[in-house]
């Protein structure tokens, strides 16, 4: 379990595929050049823009510095498709194409790399693979980055674009279709963001994750819970306060909802996200800064 101080939910930000052409949105990728970039690269550039843009606006224009900026992306598919495409290209038709630029972004750490540089960041990078409890071990990477004072800010990105094939599949087996969306998390310090006087969304507190060799996620997820309620006093003993948001998006889209539920006063007590995957489980809880510290 993470036991580093709480941090502060500084900004978020999440794009769609669709949203890409909307003027609001291209104006964020304006003048780069992203013919070869992929559509996971774009989307989370696009995110990472938006949320600290959000950020800024709520420490009153103060910039991060980019060589304290970090990223760190939990994602499952990043690169498939384009090695997928990479491969047809190579290998089907007469006079079979292969396009170069194509291949640096095949990797699973492309969306990282790609966000770094163009943004930039030159602070921690990493990239999580863990099913839907990799949004949980990204936020600890990154509040353990925070507390160590590897960086001053750091990206918390959830991308899982699934390629064509994968999606295809799981309309054919009457499952929904996947959302294209990336969603991106600033966090700070909390000591951090009150020095300079910014007004987080909300704070991040305890965050476990727990695997069961057996594949048993109740028990997992039971073990998970059971160190985050243990940590956090104000939550209800039975897990009563848990997020039961839109729905929508991953792990790391439910904190943001959270995190803007709990900002405009909708909800006051801390809130326990969850989540599970095969034999991995996790939580996480998100609470308002108390009264006297704002």
């Amino acid at each position: 379990m993470s036991r580093s101080p709480p941090s502060a939910i500084a900004g978020c930000g999440a794009v769609t595929a669709a949203e890409l052409e909307h003027p609001a949105v291209a104006e964020l990728l304006q003048g780069e050049r992203l013919r070869t970039v992929s559509l996971e690269s774009r989307l989370l550039l696009a995110a990472a823009r938006l949320a600290l843009r959000d950020a800024h606006s709520r420490t009153h224009g103060v910039e991060v510095d980019a060589d304290e900026l970090g990223v760190v992306v939990a994602t499952r598919h990043a690169g498939l498709q384009e090695y997928v495409d990479l491969y047809r290209s190579g290998t089907e038709g007469e006079r079979p194409r292969v396009r170069p630029g194509k291949g640096p972004q095949t990797g699973l750490t492309a969306p990282a790399a790609e966000v770094s540089i163009r943004l930039p960041a030159a602070g921690p990078n990493a990239t999580v693979c863990n099913g839907a409890v990799g949004g949980l071990d990204a936020l600890r990477y990154a509040a353990d980055r925070l507390a160590a004072g590897d960086a001053s800010a750091m990206l918390v990105c959830e991308v899982d674009l699934a390629p064509a094939v994968m999606r295809l599949s799981a309309a054919t087996d009457g499952e929904d279709a996947q959302e294209q969306r990336a969603t991106v998390v600033v966090l700070e310090r909390t000591d951090a963001a009150r020095g300079h006087g910014g007004t987080p969304r909300a704070l991040l507190g305890a965050i476990a994750t727990a695997f069961s060799p057996s594949g048993d996620a109740a028990e997992a997820e039971a073990r998970a819970v059971g160190e985050v309620l243990a940590s956090s006093t104000d939550l209800d003993a039975d897990g009563g306060s848990t997020w039961d948001g839109n729905g929508g998006g991953g792990t790391l889209a439910q904190l943001a909802d959270a995190a803007a539920s709990l900002a405009r006063g909708e909800v006051h007590g801390p809130q326990l996200l969850r989540a599970h995957d095969a034999g991995a489980a996790g939580a996480a809880v998100v609470h308002r800064e108390p009264e006297e510290a704002r």
